[in-house]
């Protein structure tokens, strides 16, 4: 793997220091290109590189074995590199409100890091622009999201803080999420109605970008209805999930890396500069109040967003200023 993304992630994101532990979450179907150019990266720095071996989940947000969530307590750094997304988890949140500086980076494969791709970035720049989405968020009422595939869906955010994801994990306690670079929020619990077209991709729900847009119908905050063949990946993991909370519209955010594309690697697809996304389920960690099982993303191309009726993005493209 090239040099200069490797670089990227263990020294811009992570900031890793000589004999630090950092902790690498893998299971069998991480990409062991990936695990061996880290481990090599963390042995160069003088870092300690501890592999913890995990299950392979189907539902994302899964806790992670016990032994596992100890271990990730006491390290100074982790690296999550699973093929399930797992932040989410409460061991996660233990560690890192512990001090544990986490990279969530599942299902990140060696191209992942090619030159120009989405690590390929300057993640200090990126944040300024992520981080002033994240001030209009917090600062406006209501939100309308369209896409030229039909979706239309609308609410109020009145009251609920920006979430800035811009890759940097550098202090005590942090949590990001490269290539991801994203800003969004949690519509107000009961706000939400509209269409939301996916286009994109369900994100850790089977493999890969949808074939044919499927439809989600949203009233009240909830999910409705679902058309489209592929929907079923989505309402077979709300099933799985045996959570009635799981019909939460709980984010919507737009994704903000210019390297990114649509792809068969979901936190690429997610981060990609003019995407944005809507999560269903738990809303927590973006500011809502819904404790749900899982969060479950849905991935929709060429996003405008509206903040208080004034654009913020215009089919895919960031207006100036903003």
């Amino acid at each position: 793997m090239p040099e200069r993304t490797l670089a990227t992630v263990l020294d811009q994101c992570l900031g890793v220091g000589a004999r630090e532990e950092v902790v690498l979450l893998v299971d069998d179907e991480t990409d062991p290109v990936v695990v061996e150019a880290l481990v090599g990266g963390l042995d160069h720095r003088g870092c300690v590189a501890v592999v913890a071996r995990m299950p392979r989940y189907a539902v994302p947000g899964s806790e992670p074995p016990d032994a596992v969530a100890r271990i990730l307590d006491g390290a100074s750094a982790a690296i999550e590199l699973t093929s399930t997304f797992i932040g989410s988890s409460r061991a996660r949140q233990q560690a890192t409100a512990g001090g544990t500086r986490y990279l969530c980076m599942p299902g990140v494969v060696a191209d992942t890091f090619r030159l120009g791709g989405p690590l390929d970035v300057d993640f200090d720049e990126l944040r300024t622009v992520t981080e002033r989405l994240a001030e209009a968020w917090a600062s406006a009422d209501t939100y309308r999201l369209t896409t030229p595939a039909g979706t239309d869906l609308r609410g109020s955010v009145r009251g609920r803080g920006g979430r800035a994801l811009y890759g940097i994990a550098r202090e005590p306690g942090a949590y990001m999420c490269p290539p991801d670079v994203e800003s969004g929020t949690a519509p107000v619990e009961g706000s939400s109605t509209g269409v939301v077209v996916v286009d994109g991709d369900f994100l850790f729900m089977g493999r890969g970008p949808v074939a044919e847009p499927v439809a989600l119908h949203f009233a009240d905050g909830a999910l409705r209805q679902v058309e489209g063949a592929e929907g079923e990946r989505l309402t077979a993991m709300i099933e799985r999930c045996a959570d009635g909370r799981m019909e939460n519209l709980a984010e919507v955010s737009l994704g903000l890396n210019p390297n990114g594309r649509v792809c068969g690697v979901p936190m690429e697809t997610e981060s990609t500069l003019g995407s944005a996304h809507v999560a269903l389920g738990n809303s927590i960690a973006y500011g809502g109040t819904v404790d749900a099982a899982a969060h479950l993303d849905c991935v929709m191309q060429r996003a405008t967003l509206e903040l208080d009726d004034r654009p913020v993005m215009v089919d895919g493209v960031l207006v100036s200023g903003k």
